[in-house]
């Protein structure tokens, strides 16, 4: 009776132990309970927009505040900036000699998509780990990654381009674009500075208190006159996002 007993204990021991091990697998993701569908594969499919959602959350501010703050420009070469207040701020215009006007550098909204896709490339290769999803008892394809930045009057949407397949057995789910969404005015006020680059193209001289009452208080711009330039920093009344650019003046 005694042996008995201990072999039902040690049974009684076994099956707890294999039921452990089996839902510890699946709360890792390692087994799948019932058919393979669509649906579980879905499942599979959530940790991985996440992941890739919060890393582009994470590093895609730093740019585009970093942007404004140039002028437009993340690559600011030799003689394009001058520093102000610790920023590699742009020249948006540059002097013409002896001349009231300035040259337009045709700064375009498309550039600046341009520059922050290379460098949310660069800074979501450092950021997205898929090595975390491989080995959960699916099989995962994924191919190149790509992003794409579109800048709207007061919403940035970046879209990280890359095909995801999750596989088992004969079943797979596949997601493509992962996207995320930043308010901040940065096509609003591209476009102010460029209202005050054509005036001071044309004519040589903005005056910026005209031009915010004819906008109606909508934008703050802040002028000033650091030696021998003009600085104009830009905010809309209901957003802390800066857009700031230099003129370039010709010294006297």
């Amino acid at each position: 009776m005694k042996k008995r007993g201990q072999v039902t204990l040690f049974i009684i021991l076994g099956i707890l132990i294999v039921a452990a091990v089996i839902l510890v697998l699946y709360l890792k993701g390692q087994l799948f309970f019932g058919p393979v569908t669509p649906d579980n594969l879905n499942t599979k499919m959530i940790p991985i927009k996440e992941h890739i959602i919060k890393c582009t959350q994470e590093v895609s501010p730093q740019f585009i505040e970093k942007i404004g703050l140039q002028g437009g420009y993340l690559s600011t070469p030799t003689d394009t900036y001058r520093m102000w207040d610790n920023e590699t701020v742009s020249y948006l215009c540059y002097n013409i000699k002896k001349q009231p006007t300035c040259y337009n550098r045709m700064l375009t909204k498309a550039h600046m998509e341009q520059e922050l896709q290379n460098a949310l490339d660069l800074g979501l290769s450092q950021c997205i780990d898929m090595s975390k999803f491989e080995g959960k008892g699916y099989e995962i394809f994924y191919g190149p990654r790509k992003t794409n930045v579109e800048i709207g009057d007061d919403k940035i949407i970046v879209t990280v381009k890359m095909p995801i397949t999750i596989k088992k057995e004969d079943v797979s789910v596949k997601e493509e674009e992962f996207s995320a969404n930043f308010n901040y005015p940065l096509g609003r006020l591209y476009n102010v500075a460029q209202d005050i680059i054509d005036i001071d193209s044309q004519y040589g001289e903005f005056d910026q208190l005209t031009y915010m009452l004819m906008k109606k208080g909508q934008y703050i711009v802040d002028k000033q006159r650091p030696y021998p330039d003009k600085l104009y920093i830009l905010k809309t009344k209901d957003n802390p996002y800066i857009f700031q650019f230099f003129i370039e003046g010709e010294p006297t």
